[in-house]
């Protein structure tokens, strides 16, 4: 049972933030710098971030050639062309909050491959989205350099579409930055903290949480409630948003000499991705070859992913060079049916936020920033 002072200092908040993962943390920074007086929680059920803020491969991406293309036929050129732009948007914020050294930023451009059994995107296609993108950046963004095929020492590639922009980050330096400055504010985070159903009434938003060591419910009261689970807590939500959980395969090498890749990669419309992290190659994708095992909450290994993973690095990424594997992992992201984000009330008194799509660095900020405005809205 709760003590008296646990229930009388604890217990009630004005904002509570469900999820301690980037847009969970972001929007609590968000709703503090809006109302600073505001007594502001964040309940995670993981020690650290349960979904994928920590279980990336560190990309801040918000524009692949292929991926737009594919895009367009499902959302039009104006919605993929304003979603890459509030991914450049949300960047920005985040940079602006956290410094580049603090979360070791770095923009070293994305580059996309086009192997040899795939079509090459066209002069006319690559013409339309840098006019596309073009008022938003006011440049060209996407441009063929296959000259560094030959000196990155890639195997089976025979296009290489180069996107001078794209960065790449360290994910747990970023959470402990945030971290810092959620302390500083006087912003509360309280992990194992796994919330089991949510009450909504004209005066309040009771949170009820599962406490491991006494086996009992703690009861907690806000006034307003923000969601910021991604796709682990789909009870929590409302039954029309539809969130897709996807699971994240990742292995990343021990160090190696003089490795030749500085950047991020993507290929197969963005299903596999890596990057150099100083002198190791951190990998990770290839969901589309299970699909339907991949649509799981359960952080576990896929043994065909991660076999095809081992592939793709020694036969295209790193033909012919001795590679040893360090670490492997898997991280929960979530897709909406649209891959746009989600900021939306479900309630008086509670709100939706939703920003992953396998973007979460780029768009967490931003989102977090409009998730606040509806915690935040006077009646």
């Amino acid at each position: 049972m709760l003590s008296y002072w646990e229930k009388d200092a604890l217990c009630a908040q004005d904002v509570i933030i469900i999820g301690g993962g980037l847009l969970g943390l972001s929007t609590a920074l968000s709703v503090k710098e809006k109302s600073p007086r505001a007594r502001i929680c964040v309940l995670e059920r993981g020690v650290f971030p349960a979904g994928a803020s920590t279980r990336n491969a560190g990309f801040a991406c918000f524009a692949k050639a292929c991926e737009m293309l594919s895009d367009i036929k499902i959302q039009g050129e104006s919605e993929a062309a304003k979603l890459a732009s509030q991914r450049v948007q949300g960047l920005k914020l985040l940079r602006s909050r956290i410094s580049d050294s603090a979360m070791e930023y770095e923009e070293l451009g994305g580059h996309e491959l086009i192997m040899d059994h795939e079509n090459e995107v066209s002069d006319a296609d690559l013409k339309m989205l840098n006019e596309l993108l073009h008022p938003y950046f006011e440049q060209n963004i996407f441009s063929v350099q296959n000259k560094k095929i030959a000196e990155f020492g890639f195997k089976g590639v025979k296009q290489l579409i180069y996107n001078p922009l794209e960065g790449q980050l360290h994910s747990g330096k970023l959470i402990s930055a945030l971290w810092r400055l959620i302390n500083a504010l006087g912003i509360r985070v309280i992990t194992g903290a796994e919330v089991k159903r949510i009450e909504e009434n004209a005066n309040m938003v009771e949170v009820f949480v599962h406490h491991a060591q006494m086996n009992e419910e703690i009861r907690f009261t806000a006034g307003q409630v923000g969601i910021c689970t991604n796709a682990l807590s789909a009870n929590l939500m409302d039954p029309s948003i539809k969130i897709t959980p996807a699971r994240g395969q990742v292995l990343v090498t021990k160090e190696m000499r003089g490795l030749p890749l500085k950047g991020c990669f993507h290929f197969d419309e963005g299903y596999y991705y890596f990057r150099n992290h100083e002198n190791r190659i951190i990998l990770g994708g290839g969901r589309n070859l299970d699909f339907e095992t991949e649509q799981t909450t359960e952080m576990d290994y896929n043994p065909k992913i991660q076999a095809e993973l081992d592939r793709v690095l020694r036969e295209i990424v790193l033909p012919g060079t001795k590679v040893e594997i360090d670490q492997r992992w898997s991280g929960i992201m979530g897709f909406s049916e649209n891959k746009m984000p989600i900021v939306q009330k479900i309630g008086g008194r509670r709100a939706v936020g939703f920003t992953c799509n396998g973007m979460g660095v780029s768009l967490a900020t931003l989102t977090g920033e409009k998730l606040a405005d509806l915690l935040t809205a006077k009646a």
